[in-house]
């Protein structure tokens, strides 16, 4: 493929894109006089939010506990793959210990437990109240000796002694759970104003599903894929060998006979969209593509002069929270995120629907989709004999570009309620205000920078650093602006991730691309200035930090407040570096400039008075660092919300100068004032809780030993 022109469409320059790194409202607290360690209990804490779960690309994963489970013999290795043709990810254990923890942290999928004898009695106590366990299986070699001991577990499908039978159980199960997932997200009929819990997940999806469709893509995609998709199943001999065929044989047959082998590509993109995973669904997205092109397709060819309605039906589970969730927003707008396999027999539907009553956990819906083609363009294709199987029992595949009106709720028997739902039309005033807010949150974007708008405020880094270093490899040099501007996203996005050297490196070569046809001053080179600078700061290289951030204080953008962070952090730089004349010289001309250029710029002259408090309380004038926190709070109280952040670190701050003051009972009250805002702001279990508690406690002490 040759360089491509400009990917930005509809967008008169990078820097109304370019991310600027801002303060995040939160400032560095003081450290205590006489401060004892972080609590135990603290970092406990803290260890213990860095744990991760396991990472998978399926929703269900069979775990397989056995003293011989790990032995290399014939005998196990039949056994285990006897398990991978009916469940894509075996993950197999000879010690209960490590079994247990490691089910313990699954999270997001669900597990097919099979449990020797030995192991059984012994695991299941501690396991059974497990939500990510789906079923359990004995599998032992006489099935007398557990028939009683079994009884109070209700997970439990069957004791087995074939491996035959034992593969049929839990293939129809795994199928059974497949089939009851149908991921949905819900609007609520309300006009979207902005992004909030109600609405966000919709929104971000629809944003997703729609920028996919219009990119293009190359091979290169495809073996990305292929290379992301082979380390999962390593073990497994038959997805191996159908990713084989995938890599080499994709065009030979159609999207829908990929999807419908419901191999390693269907399991994935079920995962993709069940759970919102934006990795996988990058690294799927030109099937993606490919898949509803061809229902497209199919649909327009077939179906595009059918003129009567038709009615077709999904039985599926959903969470208690889920149903809610819809019940409260009867008339609003419902999107199954994922393609959908429907049926045109709703005795079908109503007969599986029925048997997914047995789950406690879960209520079984039939969603009842009346499709009149007068109305609506939703492509969809009748199966027959485009699938993988020959036999398909009438089934419609949907694409999963299609939103729906909820149209009714009913309650067909006990815990059992079908959902009436017709697509909503591209001229329905939900819909207009839905693509209208799209376009805003995307600041008319185009393509991939449409895409990566959308991961960077999902946080998904990994994935925008792949999507610019692939525009970056396509884009000729002559567009200078853009290459500049990729490099300097890359360099942002490396900070995030903590890749201080990357990030150095990226904004350099971003700096050194504006240099060659930008003067020094111009406005363009403010972000990389103070962004580069932030980096190097960190990594502890405060002479060149404080070269940037001079070079970007040159730059005469009088309007922006921003520069007032940037003589801030000089004021911080100097002030590390022990210079404490100049540093309260530079203080001394930020209040300055914002007292006569900036009065209401409130956010940057509370940072101010923290900062040179900060100062003062770092030489021990406790006096003078007491007055600029107290002038920083009046700004708080008056232009903050209750609930901001600022006010712990502002009540923390002051006790920590009165106890400089040896002033201990006032002190003590503004500790108590930091630990309930800090109640308030992040909750009783939250880190900086505990550390203002400790702190509190600390000096409630300290008072006690004195009186």
């Amino acid at each position: 493929m040759g360089k491509a022109d400009s990917k930005l469409a509809n967008t008169a320059s990078f820097d109304n894109i370019k991310s600027v790194k801002k303060s995040i409202g939160v400032h560095k607290k003081n450290i205590p006089i006489n401060s004892s360690p972080k609590s135990p209990q603290v970092e406990a804490k803290i260890a213990v939010s860095n744990d991760k779960s396991p990472r998978f690309v399926e929703t269900t994963i069979l775990v397989w506990l056995d003293a011989s489970s790990e032995k290399t013999n014939d005998s196990t290795q039949k056994t285990f793959n006897h398990f991978c043709r009916v469940v894509n990810i075996v993950e197999t254990f000879s010690d209960l210990e490590k079994c247990y923890h490691f089910m313990n942290s699954i999270k997001n999928e669900k597990i097919l437990f099979v449990v020797s004898g030995t192991f059984g009695p012994q695991i299941l106590p501690r396991i059974e109240n497990f939500n990510q366990i789906y079923s359990i299986y004995i599998f032992c070699g006489n099935r007398n000796n557990h028939t009683e001991w079994i009884k109070p577990y209700k997970k439990i499908q069957g004791i087995h002694t074939q491996i035959k039978d034992l593969s049929e159980a839990l293939r129809y199960d795994n199928n059974q759970y497949d089939k009851s997932l149908t991921s949905i997200s819900v609007l609520p009929p309300t006009p979207i104003v902005e992004l909030n819990e109600s609405n966000k997940e919709f929104v971000y999806l629809q944003v997703m599903k729609s920028i996919i469709l219009e990119v293009q893509y190359d091979k290169t995609f495809r073996r990305e894929l292929i290379s992301y998709a082979r380390q999962f199943y390593l073990n497994n001999e038959q997805q191996l060998s159908i990713i084989d065929t995938f890599e080499q044989n994709y065009h030979l047959h159609s999207p829908i006979w990929w999807y419908t082998r419901k191999c390693f590509i269907y399991r994935m993109l079920k995962k993709a969209f069940y759970d919102g995973d934006f990795e996988i669904i990058y690294k799927l997205a030109f099937f993606i593509r490919d898949l509803h092109r061809e229902i497209k397709k199919c649909y327009l060819q077939t179906h595009n002069h059918q003129y009567h309605s038709i009615s077709v039906y999904r039985a599926a589970t959903m969470t208690n929270q889920e149903f809610e969730n819809v019940e409260s927003n009867r008339k609003g707008l419902l999107s199954f995120n994922d393609f959908v396999i429907t049926t045109l027999e709703p005795s079908i539907a109503l007969k599986f629907a029925t048997k997914l009553r047995n789950d406690s956990n879960a209520i079984p819906i039939v969603y009842k989709i009346d499709i009149d083609p007068a109305k609506s363009s939703i492509p969809f294709i009748a199966l027959n004999n485009l699938t993988y199987l020959s036999s398909t029992n009438g089934e419609v595949l949907l694409s999963m570009n299609t939103i729906f009106h909820i149209e009714q709720i009913e309650q067909i028997s006990d815990r059992l309620y079908q959902i009436t739902l017709t697509p909503a039309s591209k001229k329905d005033e939900k819909i207009t205000n839905l693509v209208d807010y799209m376009q805003e949150i995307t600041n008319g974007l185009s393509g991939w920078y449409k895409l990566s708008k959308i991961l960077m405020d999902a946080k998904e880094y990994n994935q925008v650093e792949n999507i610019y270093i692939h525009i970056y490899g396509q884009i000729s040099e002559k567009h200078r602006e853009e290459r500049a501007f990729l490099l300097h996203e890359l360099g942002y996005i490396y900070e995030l991730k903590n890749d201080l050297l990357r990030s150095i490196s990226h904004y350099q070569q971003a700096i050194e691309i504006y240099l060659h046809y930008l003067p020094p001053d111009h406005p363009t080179l403010f972000s990389a200035y103070t962004n580069l600078a932030s980096v190097l700061r960190k990594n502890g290289d405060l002479n060149g930090a404080l070269i940037q951030y001079q070079n970007a204080v040159k730059i005469d953008d009088s309007d922006n407040p921003n520069i007032i962070l940037q003589y801030n952090n000089i004021g911080a730089i100097l002030q590390q570096q022990g210079k404490y004349v100049e540093a309260q010289q530079t203080y001394d001309k930020t209040i300055k400039i914002l007292l006569t250029d900036f009065q209401s710029a409130y956010s940057a002259l509370d940072e101010t008075y923290h900062n040179i408090a900060g100062f003062f309380y770092s030489v021990k004038n406790y006096p003078k660092a007491l007055n600029y926190y107290q002038k920083a709070l009046a700004i708080e109280e008056k232009s903050f919300p209750s609930d901001h952040s600022s006010f712990v670190s502002t009540y923390f701050n002051i006790a920590t100068t009165y106890e400089g003051l040896k002033d201990y009972a006032k002190a003590i009250k503004y500790a108590e004032q930091s630990v309930d805002k800090a109640r308030l702001v992040f909750g009783n279990e939250h880190v900086e809780t505990e550390e203002n508690l400790n702190y509190l406690e600390q000096l409630q002490q300290k008072l006690q030993t004195i009186t």
